[in-house]
């Protein structure tokens, strides 16, 4: 599976924590990169839910209604009291995940009515300076990977990591054959 992507670019790419990854803030994770350029990364961590709303963490009164019911994932190491909201728009394939970015939730005062559009809410974010990624990238620490839709279903989350980090891909052929609600069967 390749990846298109701009040359300098890793934006919109999954990175997969390789498994010798032994930093707590990585081990077995999953981040997307919603910005990748020469002056550095960000992105969040997508396999980490926290069991909780925004509803329930949020200390701001003015919090909009239709924000209230957003699971809440740990985002990353950097400003963990910080609060990151991302919308994720699918493209014309589920591999097609496009992302943008508000660190105040009030520029959101609803939630999209699309119907391939997610929001998720994070603590804190994951980023790099200047050439650190590319260097983490060198020593192996990091698979690159293609998005799938499949990071936003918040009940396979904590186990995606061992799915995208592993070598063989052949579950992305799959998954338009599975129930979409298992529980249902």
């Amino acid at each position: 599976m390749t990846l298109s992507i701009k040359p300098d670019s890793l934006s919109g790419a999954v990175l997969a924590a390789a498994p010798a990854m032994l930093d707590p803030n990585f081990n077995q994770s999953l981040v997307y990169l919603a910005e990748h350029n020469a002056k550095g990364a960000l992105g969040v961590i997508m396999n980490r839910p926290l069991g909780r709303t925004l509803g329930e963490i949020a200390s701001s009164p003015a919090l909009p209604a239709g924000l209230l019911e957003l699971p809440v994932f740990l985002g990353g190491p950097v400003q963990r009291s910080g609060l990151v909201l991302a919308v994720f728009h699918r493209g014309k394939t589920d591999e097609d995940l496009q992302c943008e970015l508000h660190s105040d939730p009030l520029t959101l005062s609803e939630l999209p009515a699309e119907k391939n559009c997610w929001v998720r809410a994070f603590l804190g974010y994951a980023g790099w300076g200047k050439g650190q990624l590319e260097n983490e990238l060198q020593q192996n620490a990091w698979n690159i990977c293609v998005p799938h839709t499949v990071l936003l279903d918040e009940k396979c989350a904590p186990d995606l990591w061992r799915v995208f980090v592993g070598e063989d891909q052949r579950w992305r052929r799959l998954l338009p054959f599975l129930p979409k609600n298992p529980g249902l069967n």
